[in-house]
């Protein structure tokens, strides 16, 4: 039977994962009285406790988690001879596990420690200036997302085929993302690809493609590609495609101008400016390496975005992580100088 969840099951998830383990090595099981992620195993250690606390964040993360009643799938992994006794608590993302035991490179002992978090959600929440922002991070891969409003509630079912997913952020609320598998590893192969032909063609050295590409200086390109050579979570039977080629645009300008486009347009297709305008978006914070090394890349979302774009240097989960737990530390002091 499938998951109670919004979220579609995907391989790599921890329950997903103790199935496997079920199934294959089942003996490996009988050695643990619980589990969680490596973050939840840090902040157990960190406050000497036995059996580690999960945020919603890193449940949702591992399947077989209803985010609204904020409970693990306890009938339906029963039912098919799940381990249940491994399945950490489940907090709110956000709150305190506890505090030190013992001093721990420099921090002193009775330190309150957070629950660990989401690396997605803390790097949002680095870049992320204002509730009215969607941050679009482009590095490896690619990510354009928005935070939803309070009263928002995901679909109690998944659709496999949506390009959208909900994940849970803060005090209850989601963030609507659309994850591209296709990103910077898209310009990467075309960069190599270009470098492999050079060589074959008469072992030339290429060196600083981007800056190559931008200092072409190609405004524009009917070329059209479609860069999905990676496929999509939601289609991954789906391929790139090149369309439109005339002998006028086949040079390194109109191919880099188009297949930045192209990449744009695959999280354009993702998640709709429309939909982030009816959703009152009002700016699009840009990050990544790929997109930091790129000015073809920003241009091409200058262009399509109707809102302004403003860049960060870098989204860190760690900064975020920190930043998260200051904010509340702070909002908890200036509720109890109320009080």
């Amino acid at each position: 039977m499938g998951p109670d969840s919004h979220l579609s099951l995907a391989s790599g998830f921890g329950c997903a994962t103790i199935f496997w383990i079920l199934k294959n090595r089942p003996d490996v099981l009988k050695m643990f009285s619980s589990a969680g992620t490596i973050q939840d195993y840090v902040v157990a250690m960190l406050c000497n406790q036995e059996r580690p606390l999960m945020s919603v964040q890193n449940a949702a993360s591992w399947g077989y988690f209803n985010t609204q009643k904020r409970k693990w799938n306890l009938e339906i992994l029963r039912d098919s001879d799940f381990p249940v006794y491994l399945l950490p608590e489940v907090v709110e993302s956000g709150s305190i596990a506890g505090k030190t035991r013992r001093e721990w490179h420099g921090v002193p002992v009775e330190v309150d420690v957070g629950v660990a978090l989401g690396d997605f959600q803390c790097s949002v929440y680095s870049c992320m200036r204002d509730k009215t922002d969607a941050v679009l991070n482009i590095g490896t891969s690619a990510q354009l997302t928005f935070a939803l409003p309070s009263t928002f509630q995901p679909p109690k079912t998944p659709d496999s085929s949506s390009p959208l997913s909900y994940f849970p952020y803060f005090d209850g609320s989601y963030l609507a993302v659309a994850a591209s598998l296709n990103g910077g590893n898209v310009l990467a192969v075309f960069v190599e690809m270009l470098k492999n032909w050079i060589n074959e063609l008469g072992n030339i050295y290429l060196s600083h493609y981007y800056s190559v590409v931008t200092a072409l200086n190609q405004s524009r390109s009917d070329l059209t590609i479609w860069p999905t050579i990676f496929g999509e979570r939601h289609d991954t039977k789906r391929l790139g495609s090149v369309c439109n080629i005339s002998t006028g645009n086949i040079s390194l300008g109109h191919v880099g101008r188009a297949l930045c486009h192209g990449v744009v347009q695959n999280l354009v297709a993702m998640l709709p400016p429309t939909l982030l305008l009816q959703s009152g978006v009002q700016r699009i914070m840009g990050t990544g390496n790929a997109l930091s090394r790129n000015e073809v890349l920003k241009q091409e979302i200058e262009k399509t975005f109707p809102l302004p774009v403003q860049y960060c240097n870098s989204v860190d989960s760690a900064v975020g992580v920190a930043m998260i737990f200051d904010d509340r530390v702070v909002a908890t002091r200036l509720d109890q100088t109320v009080q």
